[in-house]
């Protein structure tokens, strides 16, 4: 069967046919590096010291601590951790 059919049958492209044939056998295993471990009290510590501004929390894990972390990671890990999230406050009851 030619590359275009196997490809139109399982409606994959044929690049992707054509690296599973070139291949030939099942792919490698991929070992995937540990995920960043950050720790909640020092992101905490430094929510803090930074009045919340994140783009200077990234900047002082980098030059301080020497954590290399992207900038979106740190903002889910944040949210995660919930710092820096306001707690939600109920809302003040008035007279109609």
């Amino acid at each position: 069967m030619s590359l275009r059919e196997i490809a139109r049958r399982l409606a994959i492209s044929r690049n992707t046919v054509r690296g599973i044939v070139a291949r030939q056998g099942p792919a490698p295993a991929t070992v995937r590096r540990d995920k960043i471990q950050l720790d909640p009290e020092l992101l905490g510590r430094l929510h803090q010291e930074c009045d919340g501004w994140v783009q200077r929390i990234h900047e002082k894990l980098a030059e301080e601590h020497g954590i290399a972390v992207t900038y979106s990671t740190l903002w889910r890990r944040l949210r995660e951790y919930g710092i820096g999230k306001r707690l939600a406050g109920r809302c003040d009851r008035v007279a109609d």
